[in-house]
């Protein structure tokens, strides 16, 4: 799979081999005295606050970085970003979705599904830096740097726009190790940050612990394990039948609340939030009826 978006190979990233504290500076849009300050000071660069889930299951931890960190880290994203994804990565790339990720698995009497747990706090400061010294080559004091840019108490904090593409490349040989297995075994698989979908005709019980066996070497542990067969499979939000993808009977649900509650006296700021949510909710169905085109 691939789309028209520009991307170069992992070596020609200019991050690869990098040397000079100056040149990643300028990489990251500021000053060599700033990228000081960020890396020395990340540890206090941040606020810690609990947030509702959108499941309204509890709340969700969030480790918030200050702005010229973040803009730092948005900066180092974009970077990592444009190394080409592997085929099997769906979040986060650009132009790909859920529902591509989901659609990957149409026609498979089979799919597994298993979540990474606590993926950001267990990818370590220890595991980034492999990622930019043994990988990317860099020089370690440039590593170091980067390390301290990315992490926050010597972990992927959650609320950094960094993570996602950085916890994939921080275990970037278990990632390959689990696509060589469902090689191997003619599987299909599809990675969408934390979530993981196995599938194929058949999903031998040894197969899925091989998977399980190279996500525990990594460090990380799973959870939140579903199997599905001959049987409509929900897959990162969206439900695979057969041949075809469907929106889960939420959807529906929630556009009926947001257009109910449009027809209220509101203020212009809530009534424009409400109409860019619709608006959101039926672009994502517009997507499955794309998909689900011949």
């Amino acid at each position: 799979m691939r789309t028209d978006q520009k991307y170069y190979a992992i070596n020609q990233s200019p991050l690869y081999m990098l040397v000079m504290r100056s040149k990643l500076a300028k990489l990251l849009a500021t000053t060599d005295a700033e990228l000081r300050r960020l890396s020395k000071y990340s540890d206090e660069l941040y606020r810690e606050r609990d947030l509702p889930k959108k499941n309204g299951d509890g709340l969700r931890h969030i480790e918030n970085p200050e702005y010229e960190l973040k803009k730092a880290q948005y900066a180092l994203a974009n970077l990592l970003g444009r190394i080409a994804p592997p085929d099997y990565l769906f979040c986060p790339v650009k132009r790909r979705c859920y529902v591509t990720n989901a659609a990957q698995h149409r026609g498979h009497r089979v799919v597994q599904c298993l979540d990474i747990k606590k993926y950001f706090p267990n990818t370590t400061a220890r595991r980034v830096f492999w990622f930019f010294h043994k990988v990317m080559k860099c020089d370690r004091a440039i590593a170091g740097t980067l390390t301290s840019i990315a992490c926050y108490k010597e972990h992927l904090p959650t609320g950094s726009p960094l993570s996602p593409i950085l916890a994939f490349f921080a275990h970037i040989d278990m990632w390959d190790a689990v696509a060589a297995i469902c090689k191997r075994h003619g599987l299909t698989l599809t990675v969408y940050i934390d979530d993981i979908t196995v599938s194929g005709n058949s999903v031998p019980e040894k197969i899925m612990w091989e998977i399980k066996q190279a996500i525990h070497r990594a460090g990380l542990r799973y959870h939140k394990e579903k199997k599905y067969i001959d049987y409509p499979a929900e897959i990162t939000g969206v439900f695979v039948d057969g041949d075809r993808l469907l929106p889960p009977d939420c959807q529906f649900q929630k556009m009926r609340v947001v257009g109910s509650s449009l027809k209220s006296d509101l203020g212009t700021f809530t009534a424009n939030k409400l109409r860019n949510k619709l608006i959101g909710l039926r672009g994502q169905l517009t997507q499955i009826r794309i998909q689900n085109q011949p």
